[in-house]
C-alpha cells in the first residue's frame, strides 16, 4: 500500500476516534480574557533616577512660574506614564495561536506550522517579539531560527507590529525527518511603548504534540515473496475448518475425510472429488520487535539499525494486514505514558495499523526487557497454530532456543535479523542461514549500512 494512501486511511479514521479535525492549535489568550497569565514580567529600560528628574524639573518649573522649565518636566512626565500605561496595556487581549495543519504524519513529509497573532483591542502594538521552541529533531524550512541551551530544542524567534484589530499569520514548513514523539512548546512574548521605555514578557505554554510514523515500504521491496511472505505457512496443526463456508472442490486424495466427499461433482466428473472449506478462525500473525540494537543495554543504542529494525516490522505489518491476517504486537519497550511493556492482541480492526505504528513511533531503544523474557513469557498465551515473526539485530542462543521450542510447539517462526551498522553486520554473520533452515525456521537477513532513513529497497 501507498504510505501516502495509508496516512489519508489513518487520519480519517483518527478524525473518526476522537470526534474532530486532525488539524489542531494550541491557542493562548495573553493578559486578558479571564485566563490564567504564566510567567509575567515588566521591566524598564529607565533608571529610577529618570522619574526623580522629571518630577524635580516639573517643580522648579512651578515654583519659578517658568513656563519652558514647567513644560519640559510635563513633557518627561506625560511620556513616562504614557509609555508605563501603554507597556501595561499592550499585551491585553493578544492571542496566540500555534497552529499543525497535521498531528500525524510520516518521515519525510512536510507539514506547516503557522503562528496567529490577533490584537483584540483599539490599542495597537508597535513592536512585538515572539521565541517558540520547537522540536530539535525537526528541520524548520525557515532562515529564523537558532539554537537554543537544550539540546532537543530550537527556538523560532520573529518580530512584527499589529495595529487596532489586526490579525497577522506567519507561516512555516516543518519537515519531518525524525520518527517520534515531538512536543512543542511554549512561547515566549515581548513587547512595549512605542518608545522602548517598558517592557513586558509573558510565557504560555502551549502544548502541542507530534507524532511522526516510521516507513514502511511494500513487501515486495524487502524481498520476500508476495504470496508467502513469512515463509511456510503450514503449521504442524491444521486450522479448524467451518463446514458452512465452502471454499473449492478439488480431487480426493488419500488422508481427506471421507465425510467432505462432494457426491454430485463425483458422480458428474467420474472421479472422487472433495470439499475444501475456509478456516473457521482468521489465522493470527503476531510480530515480535526487539528494540535492543547491543546485547547490553549500558553500551548504547545504533540508532540506524533501531530505524531499520522499526522499518522492517511496521511493513510486514501492513503486508500482513492487507493479506488478510490478524495482525498483533509485541516491543520490549514501555508503552507511552505506561509502566508496561507494548503489547497490541492480534486483530483486524481498520485502526489496527495505526496503533501499530504509534506504538513504533515512540520507541526509543532503552528501557525495556530482553526480547528473550518477552517472548518466554508470551509462550502459553499464543494462538495455535499462530505464526511468529521476529525482527531483531541481534540473536542470542537462548533467543534461538525459545524460538525452536516454539517451532516444535507448531508455531510457524520466521526470523529477521537487521543490520544499519558495520558492528551490526558482522554480529548477524555468525548466524548459520543452513543451520536455521535446517530446523524449521525461515530466516532473512536486512542489511543497509549508512542507509536505514532513506532506504527505499531492501533485500535479504
Amino acid at each position: 500500500m501507498d504510505p501516502r494512501s495509508t496516512r489519508a486511511l489513518i487520519i480519517e479514521e483518527l478524525a473518526k476516534r476522537t470526534g474532530q479535525a486532525i488539524g489542531t492549535s494550541a491557542e493562548a489568550t495573553l493578559s486578558g480574557g479571564g485566563q490564567v497569565r504564566h510567567d509575567v514580567l515588566t521591566t524598564s529600560q529607565l533608571s529610577k533616577a529618570w522619574f526623580y528628574i522629571a518630577g524635580g524639573v516639573t517643580a522648579i518649573g512651578a515654583l519659578f512660574w517658568n513656563v519652558a522649565i514647567f513644560g519640559l518636566g510635563l513633557l518627561l512626565v506625560c511620556a513616562i506614564l504614557a509609555s508605563w500605561l501603554w507597556s501595561r496595556l499592550c499585551l491585553r487581549n493578544l492571542w496566540v495561536e500555534r497552529r499543525l495543519s497535521e498531528t500525524r504524519a510520516f518521515m519525510g513529509e512536510d507539514i506547516e506550522m503557522s503562528h496567529v497573532f490577533t490584537n483584540n483591542k483599539a490599542l495597537p502594538i508597535p513592536w512585538l517579539a515572539v521565541d517558540d521552541l520547537y522540536p530539535g529533531k525537526l528541520e524548520l524550512a525557515s532562515t529564523a531560527r537558532e539554537i537554543t541551551i537544550k539540546s532537543r530544542e530550537r527556538r523560532l524567534s520573529t518580530a512584527l507590529s499589529l495595529g487596532w484589530y489586526e490579525r497577522v499569520t506567519r507561516r512555516y514548513t516543518i519537515r519531518c525527518i525524525a520518527r517520534g514523539e515531538h512536543d512543542f512548546g511554549p512561547i515566549t512574548i515581548q513587547s512595549g511603548d512605542v518608545f522602548g521605555l517598558f517592557r513586558r514578557y509573558e510565557t504560555v505554554p502551549t502544548p502541542q504534540t507530534l507524532i511522526v510514523y516510521p516507513r514502511f515500504v511494500p513487501v515486495e521491496q524487502l524481498g520476500i515473496p508476495a504470496r508467502q511472505p513469512f515463509g511456510d505457512f503450514k503449521a504442524v496443526q491444521r486450522l479448524a475448518t467451518d463446514p458452512l463456508r465452502l471454499r473449492t472442490i478439488r480431487e480426493y486424495v488419500v488422508g481427506d475425510s471421507p465425510r467432505h466427499i462432494h457426491w454430485k461433482a463425483t458422480a458428474r466428473k467420474g472421479e472422487l472429488q472433495t470439499k475444501l472449506f475456509e478456516p473457521a478462525a482468521t489465522p493470527q500473525l503476531f510480530i515480535f520487535c526487539n528494540q535492543d540494537t547491543y546485547t547490553r543495554m549500558w553500551e548504547g543504542i545504533d540508532a540506524d539499525t533501531l530505524e531499520l529494525t522499526i522499518t522492517v516490522a511496521a511493513s510486514i505489518a501492513n503486508h500482513a494486514l492487507e493479506d488478510g491476517y490478524m495482525v498483533g504486537l509485541q516491543v520490549n519497550a514501555f508503552g507511552s505514558m505506561s509502566d508496561r511493556q507494548v503489547k497490541i492482541p492480534p486483530g483486524r480492526s481498520p485502526d489496527q495499523f495505526t496503533h501499530i505504528l504509534e506504538n513504533l513511533a515512540l520507541i526509543l531503544g532503552w528501557s525495556g526487557l530482553p526480547m528473550e523474557e518477552i517472548i518466554r513469557s508470551e509462550r502459553r498465551t499464543l494462538s495455535i497454530g499462530a505464526t511468529l515473526v521476529i525482527v531483531t539485530a541481534i540473536v542470542t542462543d537462548e533467543m534461538l532456543d525459545i524460538l525452536l521450542a516454539l517451532r516444535r510447539a507448531g508455531h510457524p517462526i520466521t526470523l529477521i535479523s537487521t543490520a544499519a551498522s558495520r558492528r551490526a553486520a558482522q554480529w548477524a554473520r555468525r548466524l548459520s542461514p543452513q543451520r536455521l533452515e535446517s530446523q524449521g525456521i525461515t530466516y532473512y537477513h536486512v542489511e543497509a549500512i549508512g542507509a536505514a532513513r532513506k532506504v527505499e529497497s531492501l533485500t535479504f
